[in-house]
């Protein structure tokens, strides 16, 4: 009052409430204890009747991402509906559809109490990726803020599964880049562990998808810590429970949605091969051995579905790349770790040969192959060949 006072600001009687224990405002309601889902809001959810076609559908799921802040448990039941909404498919409502409504007008009306931010105190984001979308949430002192999740495109489903785990951290930190930016430490819990050594390695060891999600996450002073699965519920049930539109409720203005959108669309896009010195047809030949060896196979499976805790819980074909599996990663069927493409088991000699070929030694070999190929115990192999090479070692002879 007193500051309305200085700048003169009138004020109406009628629309003054003094001493209140909550208040209205924009669909929300203001207490002492936190910030909550307006009740009228609820209702009027619960009170929606059954979608008829897409735009209803669409009417639907545009009021539940208005309260989605307040819905960390909404399960996978969102995900027949962003279905239904695709351009490539035909309306039909099946029971899957109603039983999705119905779910969740159920979870409506059991929306959490969000705390209010405290700039002085530390601040925390969890972040977690399943195989349609990404969850994150805001927390200070193992109390909620605020939630957000949003589908993954189909070309981010093919990612890598520590593609996906980095890139939940890179969306929480922009969804939330208002409560974050400038921060002194945030400190980022994620339940893949292999997302923490990435982290602490040169920026170099990573695939290239990853180096610009790395890049993107400059701005913030990131503290990545692992936190088991279990005790990552917040986030992981809502990313198993995304929006229909990737930025929709984010509230944001329209050029930072743009800048988001083009961030994403470069994410997308980043193709591997375009850093190598290698050949479309060379890469071609590669994918097509890829597919036939067995243990590559392995490999690709378990780097797209994710690594276990454990080294003894992996597959014995894969073990050996157990001590880098972070910087592993999936492009177009072709296997890299970090910028280098990994040869198949056939190719090998071809390769060694195609190496060898100017009748270096071997270590200028090695390094001439290290920056584009690799493969398990390529070095020793290198030396191997060399020290075995019949013109190499009768000019040795002659010298």
């Amino acid at each position: 009052m007193e500051r309305c006072r200085k700048v003169k600001l009138r004020l109406s009687v009628k629309k003054l409430r003094f001493k209140v224990p909550e208040v209205r405002f924009h669909g929300h309601i203001l207490s002492s204890s936190g910030l909550k889902a307006d009740p009228e809001k609820v209702r009027a959810i619960m009170e929606m009747p059954t979608p008829t076609d897409a735009k209803a559908v669409q009417r639907f799921v545009g009021f539940i991402t208005y309260l989605s802040k307040f819905l960390p448990h909404l399960s996978e039941v969102c995900e027949p509906l962003r279905k239904l909404l695709s351009k490539d498919v035909t309306w039909h409502w099946l029971p899957k559809h109603e039983a999705a409504v119905q779910e969740i007008k159920k979870l409506v009306t059991t929306t959490p109490v969000l705390r209010y931010y405290d700039v002085s105190k530390p601040v925390a984001i969890q972040s977690d990726s399943s195989q349609h979308g990404l969850g994150c949430c805001l927390m200070q002192g193992g109390q909620p803020i605020a939630f957000a999740s949003r589908a993954l495109t189909s070309a981010e489903q093919n990612y890598a599964q520590i593609e996906k785990e980095c890139l939940s951290i890179v969306f929480a930190c922009q969804r939330f880049h208002h409560y974050l930016y400038g921060r002194d430490q945030i400190i980022a819990e994620t339940d893949h562990k292999p997302l923490i050594s990435i982290f602490s390695k040169s920026l170099l060891c990573a695939p290239k998808r990853l180096q610009s999600m790395l890049l993107a996450l400059q701005h913030y002073n990131l503290k990545v810590v692992y936190k088991p699965g279990p005790e990552m519920f917040l986030s992981d049930a809502l990313s198993r429970a995304t929006t229909a539109d990737t930025n929709s409720g984010s509230g944001e203005a329209w050029h930072s949605v743009c800048a988001l959108q083009q961030e994403q669309f470069d994410l997308e896009h980043v193709n591997q091969a375009d850093y190598l010195n290698v050949t479309d047809q060379r890469l071609t030949q590669i994918r097509q051995h890829t597919e036939k060896d067995e243990n590559l196979q392995a490999l690709k499976s378990t780097v797209l579905t994710g690594w276990p805790n454990l080294k003894e819980d992996t597959n014995l074909a894969v073990r050996e790349y157990w001590p880098y599996r972070e910087e592993l990663s999936v492009q177009n069927g072709v296997l890299y770790k970090g910028q280098r493409v990994i040869i198949p088991k056939s190719m090998r000699q071809e390769m060694l040969r195609r190496i060898h070929a100017s009748h270096i030694g071997g270590e200028a070999c090695y390094r001439q192959a290290r920056d584009t190929l690799y493969w398990p115990s390529m070095q020793s192999e290198i030396k191997d060949f060399v020290s075995k090479c019949t013109v190499c070692n009768e000019y040795a002879i002659e010298q």
